[in-house]
């Protein structure tokens, strides 16, 4: 099958995750070419402290400029694509460093990306190929890692994740409902696209303009049947951070777009009382 495949990933503070993600990618029936880590503030992590090496590909971890009040989620990405793709790679797969492959992620993107696997419906480029993504439950007390062979058995159902048999395409119109947790894109796709909106820092609208970019630009957003991954918990998000990034990412959005932006975050934000409308209507320079 042709295709030389990156995996990318951004970290900071999700050490046994990471390592996870390791021992995922390292029973997966296809195996990538590189696997490009950045660091955003992750002091062990850039000073390769975590065995995250293996003979089997190879491991880049570098760091990214970091500001302690927002991670730089976006600039951390295209930086880890830009990785890639120096090593050589012309299939990129992006995954959260909470996300575990399943045994078929890898191979399934691929053969989508390649062409291997065709859609029903006309996919026009730059196009975006998800990975359907279920959440972990917690470990039990006396578990330390998760089974890899049961992963799909102990997952939980996740609303809005559609329902494929393996080498099945869907096409997906709900842009707005965009998540970054796992997904490909050739290389040169991606290069199209200019990459991630780097104004955005910290988690919340930057997944919602970057297929809002690919929208624009004319492409497609596709399921990949078969790609299943896995979402480990994270720790709760601090809703102080929650409010505040989402004024600042509803105001980049304005400017970008001309347009206020619709997104089930912000809607939750403003139904649980942490930011109100007339929150997300401030000029930028004023947050």
């Amino acid at each position: 099958m042709q295709g030389t495949i990156g995996v990318l990933t951004t970290s900071k503070a999700h050490h046994d995750q990471l390592l996870a993600q390791v021992d995922g990618l390292s029973v997966g029936t296809v195996a990538p070419h590189v696997h490009s880590v950045v660091s955003m503030g992750d002091r062990d992590l850039t000073r390769g402290r975590l065995p995250l090496g293996t003979d089997r590909w190879t491991t880049i971890v570098r760091p990214v400029e970091t500001d302690r009040r927002a991670l730089p989620v976006a600039a951390a990405r295209n930086l880890a694509a830009a990785n890639a793709v120096e090593a050589g790679a012309d299939v990129l797969v992006f995954l959260d460093d909470t996300v575990i492959p399943g045994p078929h992620t890898l191979e399934r993107l691929l053969a989508a990306v390649t062409g291997q696997d065709a859609a029903e419906e006309p996919v026009r480029a730059p196009v975006v190929w998800r990975a359907p993504v279920l959440d972990l439950p917690p470990l039990a007390q006396d578990e330390l890692v998760y089974p890899l062979g049961r992963l799909a058995e102990i997952a939980l159902p996740v609303g809005g994740t559609p329902s494929l048999v393996p080498g099945q395409l869907e096409v997906d119109d709900r842009w707005s409902l965009f998540d970054g947790a796992c997904f490909a894109m050739s290389a040169e796709d991606f290069d199209r696209t200019g990459g991630f909106c780097t104004d955005y820092t910290g988690r919340g609208l930057q997944d919602a303009d970057f297929a809002e970019v690919v929208r624009r630009a004319g492409g497609s957003l596709v399921w990949v049947g078969g790609a299943d991954a896995y979402r480990q918990p994270g720790e709760p998000v601090d809703q102080e951070h929650q409010a505040r990034h989402a004024v600042r990412h509803a105001q980049v959005w304005r400017q970008r777009w001309d347009d206020p932006p619709q997104h089930p975050w912000l809607a939750r934000l403003q139904a649980e009382g942490l930011v109100k409308a007339t929150d997300l209507e401030e000029r930028v320079g004023s947050v």
